[in-house]
């Protein structure tokens, strides 16, 4: 049976900040060279690319995450680590006057 444990927050933060600086000259590649050229698909960094589409007519579209919006729930997730602290430290102080 594999391995199913959920990454944790730092995990998921990271990978988040990975996707939201990704490049896309792999993607271009893939869209741009034949496929006897693309060399190893394993090799490429796919990683933003979330719709590839090659028509019958040549026209080749590429969608990629949203990095505008990975960025705004980086900064959400951020300000909310921020309050937790201050909360945990306010709750420590409490238990410690009482």
């Amino acid at each position: 049976m594999a391995n199913t444990k959920l990454p944790g927050r730092e995990q998921i933060l990271k990978r988040m900040w990975k996707l939201a600086n990704a490049g896309a000259q792999d993607a271009v590649r893939l869209a741009c060279f034949p496929e006897e050229e693309w060399g190893s698909l394993e090799g490429l960094d796919l990683d933003a690319l979330t719709e590839f589409k090659r028509g019958a007519n040549g026209v080749i579209e590429l969608k990629f995450a949203d990095r505008g919006r990975l960025l705004e729930r980086l900064l959400d997730a951020a300000d909310h680590s921020g309050e937790e602290q201050v909360d945990r430290f306010l709750k420590a102080m409490e238990e410690k006057g009482e």
